[in-house]
């Protein structure tokens, strides 16, 4: 064997462990993760004094996040593993764009934003896994809310270009430097901190990943700190009547 194919055996035995590890990781953490949800609903029903109802929230917001985390552990690693397969069927973009913005309407009511779309080519037709597609919305949605300072906005746009069905989420919040545009989809790359300030690197990277698999692309532009973001999804249009 020569030295190169060593080097790439090696780098396939040490990813092979981090998937392992981070698979074990999700599935021990998920445990203590609903067992502290379950005491949380419980305190819900309880008369709580002021300060311990502002304490209830905080730990309430920090232990979802943790769970949202676990989840996107376990997809990375599903997906490192080519352990996720697409049930794919014919969807129209438009409806699905629709419900997962009046799923993620509560994110945007809690911070004051406003979350507008607009959709110029209707019906627009994907071969896709309806979950997995809205998947890779509501983490676009959950970024652009989190990287947008309260009273900002997000808004959401449905065309095609070609023969692909575009989709642009565009928000007013903290933009991208420059530098960073090409390395935001990469796994635990961190952005620019603002608004929850909770990012580990991982939402994109899923998205990323779950585009690709469905045959598309995703890109982002900014015009820098302070100037918001633009995140786009390319995905092939299903051209049959």
């Amino acid at each position: 064997m020569s030295r190169q194919s060593a080097q790439t055996a090696d780098l396939r035995h040490k990813l092979a462990q981090v998937d392992d590890f981070l698979a074990m990781l999700s599935h021990e953490l998920r445990q203590p993760l609903a067992a502290a949800l379950a005491a949380i609903e419980i305190q819900k029903h309880s008369p709580l004094a002021d300060r311990q109802e502002r304490a209830r929230r905080v730990i309430e917001q920090q232990v979802r996040y943790m769970a949202r985390l676990v989840g996107d552990l376990s997809e990375v690693s599903r997906i490192s593993r080519g352990a996720i397969e697409l049930k794919l069927e014919r969807l129209e973009v438009g409806s699905l764009v629709r419900e997962t913005l009046a799923m993620s309407e509560a994110l945007f009511e809690e911070r004051k934003q406003t979350a507008t779309l607009v959709v110029e080519c209707e019906p627009a037709w994907v071969n896709a896994d309806a979950i997995r597609l809205t998947q890779v919305l509501s983490n676009l949605l959950k970024n652009a809310s989190s990287y947008t300072p309260d009273g900002g906005s997000v808004a959401v746009r449905v065309d095609s270009i070609g023969d692909r069905v575009r989709l642009r989420i565009k928000d007013t919040g903290a933009g991208i430097p420059a530098e960073a545009i090409d390395q935001i989809f990469e796994l635990f790359h961190r952005g620019v901190t603002l608004g929850d300030g909770q990012s580990a690197g991982i939402g994109l990277a899923v998205v990323r990943r779950l585009v690709e698999l469905h045959g598309g692309t995703v890109s982002a532009a900014s015009d820098g700190p302070g100037h918001g973001s633009e995140f786009t999804v390319l995905l092939p249009r299903d051209l049959r009547t």
